[in-house]
């Protein structure tokens, strides 16, 4: 055999050595094996690129970000680039706190400028996603100072707000997002969840009702609007709303239990008792 040949062929091999590593979802493997394998293949072929692709996403997969984040980035700028490296980059870079880097990766993953309000309010929404609050906000911020009337940079902040128990902030920044953005149900039902944190039912409902005539086909406003109905003592309304509730989300707990309450109270006591029956059965499903 040819030594060119035998070389050429034992690089195949580790190549897909390493390829059935990873799709075993062996990754300790496919780590050590692309490694190796990285270190024969030509610069420039279509293996060479997809061991750097995998190798980042096995380090990646493994939570080794800080490690992953070379790799996903030269496969980022490679020739043949991918939206799973580009959403991966993205993540390692938050979960590594390198905000600016992530800003990047997600611009280019939804294909924004690379310091526009788009990607720093992308980059905020996928920082909700993994629970950083804080670093949201920043980049909610960073959005609003390119763009001060940018939809849903205001929302994401009245989110983190209620997050926090930060009920007026919340308030104010679901206000400022109707303002601005007045045919987004989710500010409304938001905004009327904000109200009935404090209790406040007299001013959940408006909103409340607004989310709904935006968008018939989520449950959550009608649910917090029929406790409104409940807390009230208008009960018939709070039933009707909530069955409709149930219509649309058989399965929500909250709802079987209000509505539970709601029949109680208005003398319902069998129909009241399978809803309550309903609502223990699903707290034990997993």
């Amino acid at each position: 055999m040819w030594p060119v040949l035998a070389l050429l062929l034992e690089i195949s091999a580790q190549h897909q050595a390493a390829l059935a590593a990873y799709k075993q979802h062996k990754f300790a493997e496919a780590v050590a094996r692309f490694t190796e394998a990285l270190k024969a293949e030509p610069p420039n072929s279509a293996e060479y690129d997809e061991s750097v692709l995998l190798l980042g996403q096995s380090l990646y997969l493994q939570s080794k970000y800080a490690d992953a984040i070379p790799w996903l980035e030269k496969a980022v700028g490679g020739r043949t680039p991918t939206p799973e490296a580009a959403y991966m980059l993205g993540n390692a870079c938050i979960l590594t706190r390198q905000s600016d880097k992530a800003v990047k990766a997600f611009a280019q993953l939804f294909q924004v400028g690379a310091d526009s309000a788009a990607a720093h309010l992308t980059t905020a929404r996928m920082m909700m996603h993994q629970d950083l609050a804080d670093e949201a906000a920043k980049q909610a911020k960073a959005a609003l100072q390119v763009d001060p009337k940018i939809p849903e940079a205001h929302f994401l902040l009245g989110e983190v707000a209620i997050f926090q128990a930060d009920i007026d902030g919340a308030i104010s920044e679901l206000k400022k997002e109707i303002e601005i953005n007045p045919g987004y149900a989710m500010a409304y039902y938001r905004l009327g969840d904000a109200y009935s944190r404090t209790e406040n039912w007299d001013q959940a409902m408006a909103p409340l009702e607004r989310s709904i005539w935006l968008n018939s086909n989520y449950s959550g406003p009608y649910i917090l609007l029929g406790k409104a109905y409940l807390k009230k003592k208008e009960l018939a309304n709070a039933e009707g709303v909530l069955r409709h509730a149930l219509r649309l989300d058989p399965q929500n707990l909250s709802a079987h239990y209000l509505l539970g309450q709601t029949l109680t109270q208005e003398g319902k006591q069998e129909e009241g008792q399978k809803e309550f029956a309903r609502w223990k059965e699903l707290q034990g499903k997993p």
